[in-house]
């Protein structure tokens, strides 16, 4: 997330080859707009330029503070049941977001 400030302020790179190869946008297109939006603070605009990243997104920062928390203890203190199923149900999302866009439909939750 640190690079995407960066990256989003170099203009129009070709950062994803799925979308170079294949004239489509993969399901993490507008993941570097979307991370840089969140870093200042837009919400909005990660939303409009990946909707179905965001749910990915939280899953990650809640398993980096419970691995965070382990490191502090200094010992493995177990994964929770219930993250595993948060990953798979973002990626649900996320696969979902990106059917939709490739349809050409709008998300459903705007």
């Amino acid at each position: 997330m640190g690079a995407a400030p960066v990256l989003a302020s170099l203009g129009n790179l070709p950062l994803c080859a799925f979308r170079q190869l294949s004239g489509h946008p993969c399901p993490l297109c507008g993941g570097t707009h979307a991370c840089a939006a969140l870093l200042s603070g837009d919400v909005s605009a990660a939303w409009q330029a990946n909707p179905g990243l965001l749910p990915l997104l939280v899953v990650a920062a809640v398993h980096t503070l419970l691995l965070a928390r382990e490191a502090l203890a200094g010992r493995r203190l177990g994964t929770p049941r219930w993250l595993s199923w948060a990953w798979a149900g973002s990626g649900v999302i996320l696969l979902g977001a990106w059917n939709l866009r490739l349809l050409g439909q709008p998300c459903p939750i705007q």
